[in-house]
């Protein structure tokens, strides 16, 4: 029974038909269907969680980036004005001592001193509770304006002192002249 496949062939019958013009299409067709599907090795409700991580995670990324270089801002601006009015507090400070200085230098009245001294320490003891208000809100405009104008009224009142014993000095320098 060995024969030659090619002799076969040439005694049949179908060897001598032609193909459909579609054949070609049905045969890679029918291949497809009759392949198995490969099924993703990836799931995909993972990679939407994967997805909505990454999503998350940016966002509070920007999120907090963003506080922090608002806070930065705002500790910048802060410190800014905070040594802005450690200056002028400093500034007030320097004329109430000198003023008080000459006060001390020309008073004679020790109760017109005690009473003074008791009504600047009065003042201090308010500018310090006012300091620890502006330390807690340092935006507040209006605890700024009342550091501010304690100082003010501690040197206006200095300054009064001052000028009433230079009139009182005055009337005395001229009852003596008049006496002579």
């Amino acid at each position: 029974m060995k024969q030659d496949i090619r002799h076969l062939f040439r005694d049949d019958d179908a060897s001598g038909k032609q193909l459909p013009d579609n054949h070609r299409q049905e045969f890679y067709d029918k291949l497809k269907a009759s392949r198995p599907r490969r099924e993703s090795k990836i799931n995909t409700s993972y990679l939407i969680r994967v997805a909505a991580l990454i999503v998350v995670f940016l966002g509070l990324t920007f999120t907090i980036f963003k506080t922090i270089d608002n806070r930065s801002t705002q500790i910048v601006e802060s410190s800014s004005m905070e040594t802005q009015i450690e200056a002028i507090e400093k500034e007030y400070l320097a004329s109430i001592d000198v003023e008080w200085q000459n006060f001390l230098a020309v008073a004679n009245d020790q109760r017109l001193v005690s009473r003074y001294k008791d009504k600047l320490d009065d003042l201090d003891a308010d500018y310090k509770e006012i300091s620890k208000q502006f330390k807690t809100d340092t935006n507040n405009i209006f605890v700024i304006e009342s550091l501010v104008e304690n100082l003010q009224t501690r040197l206006q009142l200095l300054k009064d002192i001052q000028e009433h014993i230079n009139v009182l000095n005055q009337k005395t320098e001229q009852y003596e002249t008049i006496n002579i």
